[in-house]
């Protein structure tokens, strides 16, 4: 395990209730191999500061060393995911579907929405953002595509009244 670094944080004041010290580090505090071909590497989350709100990995996929593409997807209950892409290029796919994100490219995956992503190119290397915060040791529910499409049926329905400010 990496020691942090602890810094005076010069946006922190008492009046504003802020933290008085942030956090810095030049390496993971967690890896996690879980299948081949897919390594993640913790740095912000419960465990390396006193983060509540996002936790923040940096995944590698080798496409050379993952076994075929399983029809599974994962499923983060209560989760809000954002990917952003920053080498080779990443096929995000959800139920009904799919993007593909060149290096520079970003990607929202609404809470508890089945997705996967796959690797395009020999290795794919993307940043992955949760809010709220997930820990090293939370694990992903996998479904069938069968199931994930019923549950993005219900997802979709309930955010089909949203209208954000940018959108026409």
């Amino acid at each position: 395990m990496t020691a942090l670094k602890k810094c005076a944080c010069p946006l922190s004041s008492p009046e504003q209730n802020l933290p008085r010290e942030c956090y810095h580090w030049d390496k993971p505090v967690f890896e996690h191999a879980p299948v081949s071909g897919l390594t993640r590497r913790l740095f912000i989350a419960p465990e390396t500061c006193p983060t509540r709100h996002m936790s923040i990995w940096i995944v590698n996929l080798d496409r050379r060393k993952m076994e075929s593409p399983q029809n599974t997807f994962d499923v983060h209950e209560g989760v809000e995911e954002a990917i952003y892409s920053m080498k080779g290029r990443l096929k995000v796919v959800t139920p009904n579907e799919s993007c593909i994100l060149k290096p520079g490219g970003f990607v929202w995956i609404s809470a508890g929405m089945p997705h996967a992503s796959r690797p395009l190119d020999d290795r794919a290397v993307f940043i992955a953002i949760y809010a709220p915060a997930r820990s090293g040791r939370d694990r992903n529910r996998l479904v069938s595509a069968r199931e994930s499409k019923r549950i993005a049926r219900e997802i979709v329905k309930k955010s089909a009244l949203w209208r954000g400010t940018l959108q026409k």
